[in-house]
């Protein structure tokens, strides 16, 4: 075996153990006696920031192209414009789901410093792009990781695992989701897609852009318009919805 894929091996093994470990109840609620609860997002974000920035500069380049898309050529236009479409998908997305700051925990200590209520965690949204993919800020990692122009033996090794990752890692939220709601996240689930939507949620989009009924009969826009504020299901104590994988 190249003594680059080892290394990578290793890297990718240890992070996604380390963060595998770190979302389990056990961890969560040893942590909780330990610290207070509301630091737990924010902890687990600064956590994943140097595990990251150490992953990437201990990461070994393979040194063998599959391919190179030429600059100025329009596989290269197109693979660029996927990547930061991509990459401003996932901001844009917190549009539609917990804010970006509650998902880096930020939110949740500046609250508690100021004597606020703590933000919902797991609740059913249906507005926007969450009517269709239940964890669209993943959808749109995956993407960024294979729509490179540039692709070697190590970043191909790096997509895959990210993919594998990522993919087990939103299962495991979607289970969580089911727990701490029930009823209400299985229908959620049932009309919706996990990461990519299939041919029927597809159809259902381009039939809802086509008649403008996106995100029609979310319960958001049925509380707006009724003066009712929608509810969250009482002792969710888990990570954020959106929280890292």
């Amino acid at each position: 075996m190249p003594h680059w894929l080892i290394t990578d091996l290793v890297i990718v093994t240890i992070y996604g153990l380390l963060h595998t470990v770190l979302t389990t109840k056990p961890l969560v609620a040893l942590y909780n006696t330990l610290f207070p609860s509301y630091t737990w997002n924010i902890s687990y974000s600064i956590v994943s920031v140097i595990t990251l920035v150490l992953g990437f500069h201990y990461w070994e380049s393979s040194g063998v192209y599959l391919f190179q898309l030429t600059p100025g050529s329009l596989a290269y236009h197109a693979s660029t414009f996927v990547l930061a479409f991509s990459l401003i998908a996932f901001f844009y997305f917190f549009k539609f789901t917990t804010s970006f700051w509650q998902w880096l925990g930020v939110k949740q200590v500046v609250l508690r410093v100021r004597g606020k209520e703590q933000p919902a965690y797991y609740r059913v949204r249906q507005e926007g792009i969450k009517r269709y993919i239940r964890f669209p800020h993943h959808t749109a990692l995956i993407v960024l990781f294979w729509a490179h122009p540039v692709m070697t033996l190590d970043t191909l090794f790096l997509a895959v695992s990210a993919t594998i990752y990522l993919y087990l890692g939103t299962y495991h939220q979607d289970l969580r989701g089911l727990a701490a709601i029930g009823r209400e996240w299985q229908e959620y689930r049932a009309n919706t897609a996990l990461l990519i939507p299939g041919p029927r949620v597809i159809a259902r989009m381009i039939r809802d852009i086509y008649s403008g009924d996106e995100g029609r009969d979310s319960p958001e826009r049925k509380a707006a318009e009724s003066g009712v504020p929608e509810r969250s299901p009482q002792g969710a104590t888990f990570a954020s919805e959106e929280s890292t994988a």
